[in-house]
């Protein structure tokens, strides 16, 4: 049954707009109540009360939902202008408008309001089935919460619900379900339809993170998110609800030309933004505009020194950051990998320490896109917080460059989508012409690969230099996507090779924390990837202290080098900024200058080739 709820107002006639509203599973077309008097008096109000129902009709699981969504449109003399669905209904509306039910005339526009959609196959597992079958009467009891206030003692509500259930039963659910399971394989990048996708922060039943991938993913549409509120938002909260619906409405009106006449004769009216139908981005969209909070925990392995997290750790978490960012914007590495033949690469990361974390520190990174229009690569600014002694601390400010890597491992390579060609390469290092690897090219320019002799090519790179040298054979876990190393194996490469060089200068880690209790901090590290390194060829690494700064810190230069073709080269280059803490206690510890021993060891010239430990 569908009826007219509320007529248009009637300075509206005859140009009235019509609305239909389409209510979800075990609901009814009173739930729309609280807010049909609310709309705006130009709209003609209609309401479905589906076979879905809370009094539901036998035998309705057994057509399509779009079925009952095509039967209810056509029951609207004239047929509606916008469509509202919700909760199910609204998934069911979805499910109509991306197949070919909608026929050659679909609405002006659609409002989706706690809508079920996932964007991804692999979103959905046993966990989820399992959710939504031990909860449904949950829902249910929270539908009858809303709608009837404290009317019903919590112990009948929940009679009631299982009731309900019962009533719906195993075949009305699955028809829910397997609507919801449907969702990632709508065509909904091709709806060209304005829409309106409205959200409560606290709904347990369709999750707001849902709406917002919808948003996503649709052309034209504006996700409003209300806080406070559940599955039902235009009971809950009426007049916020209603605000935001006729805002949409006023754009649709403003649309459609009154018959016989002009759209507008002196322009839009104030207030009233038209939606184009030009193509915009729909995968790049958020990645580039929205910013992402989430909250982080350093990894145990990075606590080496008492409770305090090393460098390379805090460099984990500022990637974790980034990584999830794509995840929440709905092109998480793996899809972008699987699907489209692309591997996300961290081309470049330049982080700076402002405070040091601890062992089960929880931080809040937050990540801003940082593209502009003609960048080759992503750019993002991560800001990491943590809380100590009642304030909040930025601890970590870090800027990350991301490029698109072309699968050419896998033949043959997946077409990806238009709007990721401006960060895409099919060769890291492309990207630009890290100029500030210049200098590590020239050299590398003017060193002979001398025929694959370690030794010769070693005090090659270190002739002159305060440096120190070694080859390393790179091995499959310091890699990614199949053959080329990592922005953390390059991590992994410069805490090493600090290691090495304070070892081959007598001031070992562990000599300067049994001597005097010293353990070396870093405020600042960047690294830059200006080519590939492939697993199992040889990396020659170079790290030279360039400048000791008033005895408190020294800044060192690290070069990574692979031999292709008789010559050396450079894959990665990157700067480090050291300096020691003397330890307290466990909690504890301190900036201390130099000694001349530390400024002795760090500014001699390198030992001989071939003693142990070093070239």
């Amino acid at each position: 049954m569908v009826r007219l709820v509320r007529p248009a107002g009637p300075e509206a006639k005859p140009l009235g707009k019509r609305l239909l509203l389409l209510h979800g599973l075990a609901g009814g077309a009173s739930v729309w109540d609280s807010f049909s008097g609310l709309v705006d008096p130009e709209w003609e109000v209609w309401a479905a009360d589906l076979p879905w129902s809370g009094f539901s009709r036998p035998g309705w699981p057994d057509r399509p939902v779009t079925h009952w969504v095509a039967e209810a449109v056509a029951r609207v003399p004239g047929g509606p202008d916008v469509i509202a669905g919700h909760s199910f209904g609204a998934a069911a509306l979805l499910s109509w408008l991306a197949g070919t039910d909608a026929g050659e005339h679909p609405p002006a526009g659609v409002i989706l309001v706690s809508p079920f959609y996932r964007a991804r196959k692999h979103d959905f597992d046993w966990a989820t089935l399992s959710y939504y079958v031990n909860n449904f009467d949950q829902i249910l009891e929270d539908g009858l919460r809303v709608s009837a206030g404290d009317r019903l003692p919590p112990d009948v509500r929940h009679q009631m619900a299982l009731k309900v259930r019962e009533h719906v039963g195993p075949y009305g659910w699955m028809r829910f379900f397997e609507t919801y399971l449907e969702t990632p394989r709508l065509p909904v990048e091709r709806l060209r339809t304005p829409f309106l996708i409205v959200s409560g922060e606290q709904d347990k039943a369709a999750p707001v993170a849902e709406a917002k991938g919808l948003g996503r993913a649709l052309p034209h549409a504006d996700v409003h998110v209300l806080t406070d509120v559940g599955h039902f938002p235009m009971v809950e909260r009426a007049e916020e609800f209603s605000e935001a619906v006729n805002g949409f409405l006023r754009t649709i009106a403003a649309r459609r030309p009154r018959p016989g006449g002009a759209l507008f004769v002196d322009g839009p009216p104030d207030g009233v933004h038209l939606m184009t139908a030009a193509v915009e981005p729909t995968l790049t969209k958020a990645l580039l505009a929205d910013t992402t909070t989430v909250r982080l925990r350093p990894r145990y392995e990075g606590s080496n020194i008492c409770t305090w997290i090393g460098f390379k750790h805090v460099n984990y978490l500022v990637e974790e950051a980034v990584l999830i960012h794509f995840a929440h914007c709905g092109v998480p590495a793996r899809l972008l990998y699987e699907e489209y033949g692309l591997g996300l690469d961290i081309v470049g990361l330049d982080s700076r320490i402002l405070h040091a974390f601890h062992m089960d520190d929880e931080a809040e990174a937050e990540v801003v896109p940082d593209t502009s229009a003609d960048d080759g690569t992503l750019g993002f600014r991560v800001t990491i917080r943590v809380d100590r002694d009642g304030s909040t601390l930025k601890a970590v400010t870090s800027k990350v460059r991301v490029s698109l890597r072309k699968d050419t491992y896998l033949d043959p390579s997946v077409e990806a989508p238009a709007e990721f060609a401006p960060y895409t390469v099919g060769r890291l290092g492309t990207h630009e012409g890290a100029a500030e690897a210049a200098g590590a090219r020239a050299a590398a320019d003017a060193v002979p690969a001398a025929g694959g002799d370690e030794a010769a090519v070693l005090a090659a790179l270190t002739e002159g230099r305060n440096a120190y040298a070694w080859k390393w054979n790179i091995t499959y876990p310091y890699c990614h996507f199949t053959e080329r190393l990592q922005m953390s194996g390059y991590l992994r490469l410069m805490e090493e090779a600090k290691d090495r060089f304070v070892l081959d200068r007598g001031i070992s880690i562990k000599t300067l924390l049994d001597d005097r209790k010293w353990i070396p901090v870093v405020p600042h590290s960047a690294i830059r990837v200006v080519d590939e390194a492939l697993m199992e060829e040889d990396l020659y690494t170079v790290y030279t202290v360039e400048e000791i700064f008033k005895d408190f810190t020294y800044t060192s230069r690290m070069d990574c080098y692979v031999v292709r073709d008789g010559r050396l080269t450079l894959t990665a280059t990157g700067r480090i900024v050291h300096g020691y803490a003397v330890i307290e206690n466990r909690r504890d510890w301190h900036l201390v200058p130099f000694d001349q021993r530390v400024l002795n060891a760090l500014g001699q010239k390198p030992a001989a080739p071939g003693k142990p430990g070093g070239s």
